[in-house]
C-alpha cells in the first residue's frame, strides 16, 4: 500500500500520497517485529498495531488536506 501511494503521488498529485505512502512503508517495521515475534505486544498486540495504522493513516489523510490543501502545487 505504501508503494501504491508514492506511485500514484506522482501520477495525481494529492499531498496525502505524499506522506501516507512513507508511513505506510515505515510501519511494516512494527508489523514485521511482531510478526516474527521478535517484539511482543500483547495478546492483542494485531489490534493494536490495525488501529495505529487505521487511525494515523486517516489522520494523515484527513490532516494534510485540510492544512495544506488537496492536491500539491
Amino acid at each position: 500500500m505504501g508503494v501504491a501511494c508514492l506511485i500514484n503521488a506522482r501520477r495525481c498529485g494529492r499531498r496525502h500520497c505524499y506522506y501516507k505512502g512513507p508511513f505506510f512503508l515505515l510501519m511494516t517495521i512494527p508489523v514485521a517485529l511482531h510478526g516474527f515475534e521478535i517484539i511482543w505486544l500483547g495478546p492483542e498486540g494485531w489490534k493494536w498495531l490495525g488501529v495505529s495504522i487505521g487511525v494515523l493513516g486517516g489522520g494523515l489523510w484527513c490532516g494534510t488536506e485540510a492544512v495544506m490543501g488537496r492536491y500539491r502545487s
